[in-house]
Protein backbone atom coordinates (compact mmCIF):
# COMPACT_ATOMS: atom_id res chain seq x y z
CA UNK A 1 0.00 0.00 0.00
CA UNK A 2 2.97 2.31 0.59
CA UNK A 3 3.99 1.88 -3.03
CA UNK A 4 0.49 2.71 -4.19
CA UNK A 5 0.54 5.90 -2.16
CA UNK A 6 3.93 6.92 -3.52
CA UNK A 7 2.68 6.33 -7.05
CA UNK A 8 -0.36 8.49 -6.41
CA UNK A 9 -2.86 5.68 -6.90
CA UNK A 10 -3.97 5.73 -3.34
CA UNK A 11 -4.64 2.94 -1.00
CA UNK A 12 -6.18 4.23 2.19
CA UNK A 13 -5.23 2.10 5.19
CA UNK A 14 -7.04 2.50 8.44
CA UNK A 15 -6.49 5.90 9.95
CA UNK A 16 -6.26 7.82 6.68
CA UNK A 17 -8.84 9.57 4.60
CA UNK A 18 -9.84 7.96 1.30
CA UNK A 19 -8.73 10.60 -1.14
CA UNK A 20 -8.76 10.67 -4.89
CA UNK A 21 -6.63 9.14 -7.57
CA UNK A 22 -4.50 12.02 -8.70
CA UNK A 23 -1.53 10.53 -10.50
CA UNK A 24 -1.08 12.08 -13.92
CA UNK A 25 -0.93 8.64 -15.51
CA UNK A 26 -4.32 7.84 -14.06
CA UNK A 27 -5.90 11.09 -15.13
CA UNK A 28 -7.23 12.21 -18.47
CA UNK A 29 -4.64 12.20 -21.23
CA UNK A 30 -3.32 15.72 -21.65
CA UNK A 31 -4.77 16.94 -18.37
CA UNK A 32 -2.56 18.67 -15.86
CA UNK A 33 -1.70 16.30 -13.02
CA UNK A 34 -3.22 17.24 -9.72
CA UNK A 35 -0.79 17.98 -6.95
CA UNK A 36 -0.92 16.95 -3.34
CA UNK A 37 -1.22 13.22 -3.84
CA UNK A 38 -1.31 12.43 -0.12
CA UNK A 39 -3.06 15.31 1.62
CA UNK A 40 -3.31 15.23 5.37
CA UNK A 41 -6.91 14.82 6.31
CA UNK A 42 -9.18 13.70 9.11
CA UNK A 43 -9.39 10.06 10.05
CA UNK A 44 -11.67 7.89 7.98
CA UNK A 45 -11.30 4.19 7.29
CA UNK A 46 -12.07 2.80 3.87
CA UNK A 47 -12.96 -0.46 5.54
CA UNK A 48 -15.63 0.97 7.82
CA UNK A 49 -18.39 -1.43 8.79
CA UNK A 50 -18.52 -3.09 5.40
CA UNK A 51 -15.58 -5.46 5.96
CA UNK A 52 -12.27 -6.17 4.27
CA UNK A 53 -13.88 -7.05 0.95
CA UNK A 54 -14.75 -3.38 0.39
CA UNK A 55 -11.13 -2.35 0.81
CA UNK A 56 -9.94 -5.11 -1.52
CA UNK A 57 -12.45 -4.14 -4.18
CA UNK A 58 -11.53 -0.50 -3.74
CA UNK A 59 -7.91 -1.35 -4.46
CA UNK A 60 -8.99 -3.29 -7.54
CA UNK A 61 -11.01 -0.30 -8.75
CA UNK A 62 -8.00 1.97 -8.27
CA UNK A 63 -5.88 -0.48 -10.23
CA UNK A 64 -8.41 -0.50 -13.06
CA UNK A 65 -8.30 3.29 -13.11
CA UNK A 66 -4.51 3.28 -13.15
CA UNK A 67 -4.55 0.91 -16.14
CA UNK A 68 -6.98 3.18 -18.01
CA UNK A 69 -9.79 0.63 -17.85
CA UNK A 70 -12.18 3.45 -17.15
CA UNK A 71 -15.49 1.72 -17.85
CA UNK A 72 -14.69 -1.14 -15.50
CA UNK A 73 -13.38 1.27 -12.88
CA UNK A 74 -16.54 3.34 -13.12
CA UNK A 75 -18.73 0.28 -12.60
CA UNK A 76 -16.64 -0.73 -9.58
CA UNK A 77 -16.78 2.72 -7.98
CA UNK A 78 -20.52 2.95 -8.61
CA UNK A 79 -21.05 -0.33 -6.79
CA UNK A 80 -18.78 0.70 -3.92
CA UNK A 81 -20.56 4.04 -3.61
CA UNK A 82 -23.79 2.15 -3.03
CA UNK A 83 -22.34 -0.52 -0.77
CA UNK A 84 -20.06 1.67 1.36
CA UNK A 85 -21.94 4.99 1.55
CA UNK A 86 -20.02 6.06 4.65
CA UNK A 87 -16.71 6.66 2.81
CA UNK A 88 -15.91 9.40 0.35
CA UNK A 89 -13.19 7.71 -1.73
CA UNK A 90 -15.47 5.88 -4.20
CA UNK A 91 -17.63 8.89 -5.16
CA UNK A 92 -14.51 11.07 -5.37
CA UNK A 93 -12.92 8.76 -7.91
CA UNK A 94 -16.24 8.29 -9.68
CA UNK A 95 -16.44 12.05 -10.03
CA UNK A 96 -12.92 12.16 -11.46
CA UNK A 97 -13.90 9.55 -14.06
CA UNK A 98 -17.02 11.49 -15.03
CA UNK A 99 -14.98 14.70 -15.27
CA UNK A 100 -12.43 12.98 -17.47
CA UNK A 101 -15.24 11.89 -19.81
CA UNK A 102 -16.79 15.40 -19.75
CA UNK A 103 -19.94 14.08 -18.08
CA UNK A 104 -20.05 17.26 -16.05
CA UNK A 105 -23.46 16.99 -14.32
CA UNK A 106 -22.61 13.45 -13.20
CA UNK A 107 -19.18 14.60 -12.03
CA UNK A 108 -20.76 17.38 -10.00
CA UNK A 109 -23.27 15.02 -8.40
CA UNK A 110 -20.62 12.45 -7.44
CA UNK A 111 -18.22 15.03 -6.02
CA UNK A 112 -20.97 16.81 -4.12
CA UNK A 113 -21.82 13.43 -2.62
CA UNK A 114 -18.18 12.94 -1.65
CA UNK A 115 -17.88 16.26 0.17
CA UNK A 116 -21.22 15.71 1.86
CA UNK A 117 -19.94 12.39 3.20
CA UNK A 118 -16.63 13.91 4.24
CA UNK A 119 -16.52 17.74 4.16
CA UNK A 120 -12.79 17.54 4.93
CA UNK A 121 -11.88 15.68 1.74
CA UNK A 122 -9.62 18.30 0.16
CA UNK A 123 -9.12 16.37 -3.08
CA UNK A 124 -12.88 16.06 -3.63
CA UNK A 125 -13.31 19.81 -3.13
CA UNK A 126 -10.52 20.46 -5.64
CA UNK A 127 -12.07 18.17 -8.24
CA UNK A 128 -15.45 19.79 -7.61
CA UNK A 129 -13.80 23.15 -8.31
CA UNK A 130 -12.48 21.87 -11.63
CA UNK A 131 -15.95 20.59 -12.47
CA UNK A 132 -17.66 23.86 -11.59
CA UNK A 133 -15.18 25.77 -13.71
CA UNK A 134 -15.98 23.60 -16.72
CA UNK A 135 -19.68 24.11 -16.01
CA UNK A 136 -19.06 27.87 -16.35
CA UNK A 137 -19.68 28.48 -12.67
CA UNK A 138 -16.55 30.46 -11.73
CA UNK A 139 -17.86 31.56 -8.34
CA UNK A 140 -18.65 27.95 -7.44
CA UNK A 141 -15.22 26.88 -8.66
CA UNK A 142 -13.55 29.57 -6.56
CA UNK A 143 -15.47 28.54 -3.45
CA UNK A 144 -14.61 24.86 -3.92
CA UNK A 145 -10.90 25.61 -4.47
CA UNK A 146 -10.86 27.80 -1.35
CA UNK A 147 -12.38 24.97 0.69
CA UNK A 148 -9.76 22.56 -0.63
CA UNK A 149 -6.96 24.94 0.29
CA UNK A 150 -8.40 25.67 3.72
CA UNK A 151 -8.05 21.94 4.36
CA UNK A 152 -4.67 21.48 2.68
CA UNK A 153 -2.67 24.53 1.68
CA UNK A 154 -0.05 22.25 0.10
CA UNK A 155 -2.31 21.36 -2.86
CA UNK A 156 -0.24 23.17 -5.46
CA UNK A 157 -2.60 22.41 -8.32
CA UNK A 158 -5.49 23.95 -6.38
CA UNK A 159 -3.50 27.18 -6.07
CA UNK A 160 -2.87 27.15 -9.81
CA UNK A 161 -6.49 26.44 -10.70
CA UNK A 162 -7.74 29.05 -8.23
CA UNK A 163 -5.38 31.57 -9.79
CA UNK A 164 -6.81 30.80 -13.21
CA UNK A 165 -10.41 31.31 -12.18
CA UNK A 166 -9.59 34.45 -10.17
CA UNK A 167 -7.74 35.91 -13.12
CA UNK A 168 -10.50 35.22 -15.62
CA UNK A 169 -13.39 35.67 -15.43
CA UNK A 170 -13.48 36.93 -11.83
CA UNK A 171 -10.86 39.62 -12.48
CA UNK A 172 -9.32 39.40 -9.01
CA UNK A 173 -5.80 40.35 -10.02
CA UNK A 174 -4.24 40.40 -6.56
CA UNK A 175 -5.87 37.11 -5.61
CA UNK A 176 -4.67 35.46 -8.80
CA UNK A 177 -1.13 36.72 -8.24
CA UNK A 178 -1.14 35.37 -4.68
CA UNK A 179 -2.12 31.88 -5.74
CA UNK A 180 0.12 31.74 -8.82
CA UNK A 181 3.08 32.67 -6.63
CA UNK A 182 2.09 30.10 -4.03
CA UNK A 183 1.92 27.46 -6.76
CA UNK A 184 5.46 28.29 -7.89
CA UNK A 185 6.73 28.27 -4.31
CA UNK A 186 5.19 24.87 -3.58
CA UNK A 187 6.40 23.22 -6.77
CA UNK A 188 9.82 24.85 -6.76
CA UNK A 189 9.44 25.20 -10.49
CA UNK A 190 9.83 27.99 -12.99
CA UNK A 191 6.75 27.17 -15.02
CA UNK A 192 7.06 29.55 -17.95
CA UNK A 193 3.30 29.71 -18.50
CA UNK A 194 2.72 30.82 -14.94
CA UNK A 195 5.60 33.28 -15.01
CA UNK A 196 4.09 34.88 -18.11
CA UNK A 197 0.67 35.06 -16.44
CA UNK A 198 2.21 36.67 -13.37
CA UNK A 199 4.03 39.25 -15.50
CA UNK A 200 0.83 40.09 -17.36
CA UNK A 201 -1.13 40.50 -14.12
CA UNK A 202 1.63 42.60 -12.54
CA UNK A 203 1.47 44.95 -15.52
CA UNK A 204 -2.29 45.06 -15.18
CA UNK A 205 -2.09 45.78 -11.46
CA UNK A 206 0.60 48.46 -11.75
CA UNK A 207 -0.82 51.99 -11.46
CA UNK A 208 -0.64 54.03 -14.60
CA UNK A 209 2.06 56.48 -13.59
CA UNK A 210 2.80 57.68 -17.07
CA UNK A 211 3.19 61.42 -16.88
CA UNK A 212 2.61 61.55 -13.13
CA UNK A 213 6.31 61.91 -12.34
CA UNK A 214 6.87 64.60 -14.91
CA UNK A 215 6.96 68.11 -13.63
CA UNK A 216 5.34 71.03 -15.39
CA UNK A 217 7.08 72.27 -18.47
CA UNK A 218 9.12 75.35 -17.59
Amino acid sequence: SANLMRQGCHHFPQGRQPSALVLAGCAAPGARPDAGDDPDAPKESVIGDAGQSVEARYLEALDLMKRNQFDDAQAAFEALTQEAPEVSGPPTNLGILHLRAKRLPQARAALQQAVQINPKNAVAWHELGRTERQLNNPAGARDAYLKALALDDQLAEAHLNLGLVLSQPLNDVEGALTHYRRYLALTGSEDLRVLVWIAELERKAAPDTAGQNEGPTP
